[in-house]
């Protein structure tokens, strides 16, 4: 089952304004990697605030990669996501343990760290990637994107990301939104709007309460301000088939492929964004590189 987002444009036409409802694609990745109770709020995040970036860079077959590693106990934040609406992630330590702050809430920005750095990579089609990476600044990932789509991409932006937990520490909601400053936006205007999302109800409040994507915008600038250009289903990107990593393998040299056989009896691949494990029997592999030999014959 997808997510709902949508793209609008204020009625001003000074800003263009992305939502998204994101509760089943969190949870989901949640269930996949295991995840404890702050490894999904940073998984979360990461994965809403990933998604809204791309559908705002993005189009056609482009894609990008983002990681963040800002020296905290949570490791890498490793996500990828496409124009199409797909997106998958994962975090190298989805155990964590919780940590808190001193109001007692989970604190995501002492798991992230902020010794390190944003960096966002994007491919397109017969193009070399282009890669921009921004200092951390806080750690909470909706501010660290903010500040890279400032200074790397030279959009005034602003990104609320949020994912709320249940007490049995499944996901109970997760969405955000990403605002940006379009060129005739004025002072005035980009003054009005920080001053709206000082007074905005809670990211957090309006998920739990069942706001759609359309009704988040709204909280921010009024409601009829703001015209749809697009409403799409996201949700995370499918794991590939075991066909689809036999014919990864076949791309290797036959000696590699022979030595998984000789040294341990079969391969067994770990899909990093998924957790899925497939396992490659010995015959399997001398199949492969059989067909390895003979392609190189041809």
């Amino acid at each position: 089952m997808s997510d709902q987002f949508i793209k609008t444009v204020t009625k001003n036409k000074f800003f263009r304004a992305y939502a998204l409802n994101g509760t089943n694609m969190v949870r989901k990745a949640a269930e996949i990697h295991d995840t404890s109770r702050l490894a999904s709020v940073v998984l979360g995040r990461s994965l809403l605030a990933t998604t809204l970036t791309a559908q705002s860079m993005l189009k056609g077959e482009e894609r990008l990669a983002i990681q963040i590693n800002g020296r905290g106990p949570i490791g890498n934040v490793v996500v990828e996501a496409d124009a199409k609406g797909s997106v998958r992630g994962y975090v190298t330590n989805p155990q964590l343990e919780p940590i808190f702050d001193d109001a007692g809430q989970l604190d995501v920005a002492k798991a992230v760290g902020t010794n390190g750095f944003l960096q966002i990579t994007k491919f397109a089609p017969y193009a070399n990637p282009y890669i921009g990476q921004s200092q951390l600044v806080s750690g909470e990932i909706g501010d660290d994107f903010t500040y890279y789509l400032a200074q790397s991409e030279q959009i005034p932006s602003v990104v609320g990301v949020s994912v709320y937990m249940n007490q049995d520490d499944t996901v109970g909601a997760a969405g955000g939104f990403l605002v940006q400053a379009l060129p005739d936006a004025t002072d005035e205007a980009i003054n009005e709007l920080e001053a709206a999302l000082k007074v905005m109800k809670p990211l957090t409040e309006m998920l739990v309460e069942g706001y759609t994507p359309l009704e988040m915008l709204e909280e921010i600038f009024g409601k009829g301000e703001v015209d749809v250009l697009q409403v799409a289903g996201v949700g995370l990107a499918a794991e590939p088939t075991k066909a689809a990593y036999r014919e990864m393998l076949t791309t290797l040299p036959a000696e590699e492929v022979q030595a998984m056989i000789d040294e341990d009896g079969g391969a067994e691949i770990v899909g990093k964004f998924s957790g899925k494990r497939y396992f490659f029997t010995a015959d399997e592999l001398r199949e492969i590189v059989a067909e390895i030999n003979q392609n190189n014959r041809d």
